[in-house]
């Protein structure tokens, strides 16, 4: 018996066309093209524009700041301007002032000198200018009696011919000082009244300031009646002529603070 076989049909594979491989080929290329492009430039390129954005950003805020900045500065130079323009004023005013002060002290110093010109010439007064103040110092002798504390008649004429000259310095303060010699009060009379130099040097600027108040018509407020003993000297003590000069009375004429 013959064997069978089985008849197989070989059927043939279709060919791909040239027009398909073509356009794989082209899909390909156009394909690596468009990766190429979004990874070599696209993408470069956004994160270029979003470093710009944020650079623009923040220059904005610098630009804000400074602007802030600017309007602060011209703000702090205006007040400035105004602070400089107010001092410059005050400096003004306050030169126009001390000039005014310094015109009126030499008138005064020029009319004591001239009103004491005999006593100045004794050398029982001495004017002199000490900074912006003038001191006109006054021995002892030609107020008070030895170891008393109230003003004589020669001491009564000299304080009223001084007194109007105080009185026309509305600017001024008038301190009047006591001041003593090293000797201390012996005489038994004299040390019941005023047992130490403090107690004579006080009364006697305090009797002084009274005088030149309810006399001489200085106002009160504008007095200062203070007592030094003998601790502010200016001259030594071994000599009756160092010592005499030591005792006196000051007159201090001081310009009074402004308010």
């Amino acid at each position: 018996m013959a064997q069978g076989y089985d008849t197989i049909e070989l059927v043939p594979r279709p060919r791909r066309s040239k027009l398909g491989i073509i356009g794989w080929l082209l899909f390909l290329l156009l394909a690596g093209g468009v990766y190429a492009f979004v990874r070599y430039m696209h993408l470069p390129l956004r994160a270029e524009r979003d470093r710009l954005r944020s650079d623009l950003a923040a220059a904005g805020d610098r630009e804000k700041k400074l602007k802030k900045s600017i309007a602060d500065t011209e703000a702090r130079a205006g007040e400035l301007d105004s602070k400089q323009q107010q001092l410059s004023g005050k400096l003004a005013e306050t030169e126009a002032e001390r000039d005014k002060l310094e015109g009126e002290l030499k008138r005064v110093q020029t009319e004591l000198s001239a009103i004491l010109e005999p006593q100045i010439t004794a050398g029982n007064v001495r004017i002199k200018r000490r900074g912006n103040e003038l001191v006109v110092d006054v021995s002892d002798q030609i107020l008070f009696d030895s170891g008393r504390a109230e003003i004589n008649e020669e001491g009564q004429k000299v304080l009223a011919q001084v007194a109007p000259s105080l009185a026309g310095l509305p600017g001024y303060t008038i301190q009047v000082g006591g001041h003593t010699d090293r000797t201390r009060v012996v005489n038994p009379e004299t040390q019941e009244r005023f047992p130490t130099n403090w107690e004579l040097s006080t009364a006697r600027a305090t009797n002084v300031v009274r005088f030149l108040e309810e006399r001489g018509k200085v106002p009160g407020a504008r007095l200062v009646a203070t007592g030094f003993a003998q601790f502010r000297p200016i001259a030594g003590n071994a000599s009756e002529k160092e010592r005499q000069k030591n005792r006196r009375i000051e007159l201090v004429l001081v310009p009074a603070p402004k308010g």
